[in-house]
């Protein structure tokens, strides 16, 4: 931790120690968190591995979960794992994206416990681990300014 770092973490001690926000001030902070996406169109779920009949496959593990959103031109693929596999760590998972049409893209994986946020490639793959079960969303802001952001509707993992 570099000294600047200590003296926002002292200074923060102190506001909330001598003069905290109201906590009406925090709930309206909080609310106007989520209007940061409203500009975004909503990727609807269009396909679900996990609500498709089982194929008479023999497997060794758990097959990975396809998910699939479109909006508008823009398919969202996501393939979700269990980390470390069936017997992993405690509901943590790992998602491998594909953005169709590809292009650079910032993404944020949101779910219970915060967001997880990553980059594309070129190709509009990306990789996010380690997200926690429950329910998820995924934002994506494209750098090109012309396309809109898209943000998946929200599914439980």
């Amino acid at each position: 931790m570099v000294d600047d770092d200590r003296l926002v973490d002292r200074l923060r001690e102190v506001i909330e120690a001598t003069d905290p926000p109201p906590q009406r001030l925090i709930e309206v902070a909080k609310a106007s968190f989520a209007w940061r996406t409203v500009d975004a169109e909503l990727a609807e779920l269009i396909s679900d591995s996990s609500t498709e009949p089982a194929l008479a496959v023999r497997s060794a593990g758990e097959a990975p979960r396809l998910l699939t959103f479109t909006a508008g031109e823009t398919v969202v693929v996501l393939e979700v794992t269990r980390e470390g596999g069936a017997a992993g760590a405690a509901g943590e998972h790992r998602l491998m994206g594909q953005i169709v049409a590809p292009g650079a893209a910032t993404v944020e994986v949101r779910h219970s416990d915060g967001v997880v946020s990553v980059t594309t490639d070129a190709d509009g793959r990306f990789r996010a681990a380690p997200v926690p079960g429950g329910p998820i969303s995924v934002s994506c802001r494209f750098d090109d300014s012309e396309r809109p952001a898209v943000v998946t509707s929200w599914v439980s993992i």
